[in-house]
């Protein structure tokens, strides 16, 4: 009597799409299938297509809910026999091989079963599962998973696998437009949203991580990535290159990513993500851009050595001996917080600088380093100078300072007396 080997390898591919309720899908019962003539059966799979606004989870090994995801997109689904106890299916000279199914999804809402490759029992099969937005398996990829199974011969052999959201389009919200400069330890929590390429938003863990980066390498004070908490680990990893920039990868959907901003006074970070399926796929990784508030450049005028007449702070480089000006010099100090301040101590700068521009016929300028929280500038007449007079502009060489920078103005002055005598007749 010929036995008859039993294989039901039903591969649960229940999930959500779109992001709706929390109702779980009901799962059909195992399906039997006697084996076919040359010691092979063929594997049922059981796939559940969510409808708009439907979701439903799976219970984690530590018992929470954990999301799953079949795209409400799907229209079609290829099952490959990759390998047998470890070595290529292709060897074992297994046809048809893959197959492929075409799906409806509203009929598909609770459950269709398609069949598999035709695979030995006894031994350690391995699946890949893949769906597709169009029909024929083809068109775009939608959902990915592996799945292994040793059947059992008289036996119905179950076994769950999670298919996995293909990543195509990347959102990044949440991004803070009003943190002050010069106050550290302000925190925003960043929302990322990945949707396939059927528009559906990813729930549950991604085919391929998506990674946020900050190419901010002020890391101590400007703004770095981490892990929104609680999540760290295999979901969610930060990596920190000081001086360079910050990153977070994330594995799931219930990971985001926290900016941390300690008050420097900053060009606008902007915050890109990326995914080898975006890539591959020429899909969209978008981008978030953070611009903190900076405060002005001030100056409290007490250090020129002479106020301008025209207005606002002025050094002016005057002599009464025309023939031996060298070393006579001026200093202005301006400071910006979050920017000249401890613990930021970044200089600002002039323009012109050194010796150029309309200043340079009659003065140099020179910049020194950080004198109690500001910056200060040294203007210094040179050998011969010719009268004369120039606006200096104060900077902090930021693009988007949002306050006016502030000028003063370098003078060179000379003064002559020109006396004469007249002849008197005496009577």
């Amino acid at each position: 009597m010929r036995k008859i080997l039993i294989l039901a390898t039903v591969l649960a591919l229940a999930g959500c799409g779109g992001g709706g309720g929390g109702s779980s899908q009901p799962q059909p019962p195992p399906v039997q299938t006697t084996a076919p003539q040359g010691g092979l059966v063929t594997p049922t799979f059981t796939i559940t297509i969510p409808g708009p606004g439907t979701s439903s989870s799976q219970r984690a090994p530590n018992g929470q809910r954990k999301p799953s995801f079949v795209s409400p997109g799907t229209h079609s689904v290829v099952i490959t026999l990759t390998s047998v106890d470890g070595n290529a299916a292709t060897a074992a000279g297994i046809h048809p091989n893959p197959v492929e199914t075409d799906l409806n999804p509203p009929n598909c809402t609770a459950g269709c079963t398609v069949n598999g490759p035709p695979s030995p029992p006894g031994h350690l099969d391995a699946y890949s599962i893949v769906t597709y937005d169009t029909a024929g398996g083809t068109g775009a990829q939608l959902d990915r998973a592996t799945a292994s199974i040793t059947p059992v011969a008289g036996q119905n052999n179950s076994v769950n696998v999670t298919l996995m959201g293909i990543p195509f389009t990347i959102a990044i919200s949440g991004v803070p437009a009003a943190f002050q400069a010069n106050t550290a330890g302000q925190t925003a929590d960043l929302t990322v949203t990945v949707k396939d390429h059927a528009g559906a938003t990813i729930t549950g863990t991604y085919a391929s991580a998506v990674t946020i980066s900050d190419p901010d390498a002020e890391t101590t004070n400007g703004t770095k990535l981490t892990c929104t908490p609680p999540n760290t680990g295999a979901t969610c990893v930060a990596t920190l290159n000081a001086g360079t920039n910050s990153s977070v990868s994330i594995a799931d959907s219930t990971n985001g990513a926290r900016l941390n901003y300690g008050g420097l006074a900053e060009n606008p970070v902007v915050l890109a993500s990326s995914n080898a399926d975006v890539t591959a796929n020429s899909g969209t990784a978008g981008t978030g851009t953070f611009t903190p508030l900076l405060n002005a450049i001030t100056s409290d005028g007490t250090n020129a050595t002479t106020a301008y007449s025209g207005g606002g702070p002025g050094v002016d480089l005057f002599t009464t001996d025309n023939t031996s000006s060298i070393g006579y010099s001026g200093i202005l100090k301006y400071g910006e917080l979050g920017f000249t301040n401890s613990p930021y101590n970044k200089q600002l700068t002039t323009n012109p600088t050194g010796n150029t521009g309309a200043c340079s016929t009659f003065a140099t300028l020179a910049t020194g380093a950080n004198v109690s929280n500001e910056t200060p500038f040294t203007a210094t007449v040179i050998a011969s100078p010719a009268v004369g007079v120039c606006t200096v502009t104060v900077t902090d060489s930021l693009t988007d300072q949002p306050n006016a920078l502030p000028t003063f103005k370098v003078t060179y002055t000379t003064s002559s007396v020109n006396a004469s005598s007249k002849n008197r007749h005496q009577r």
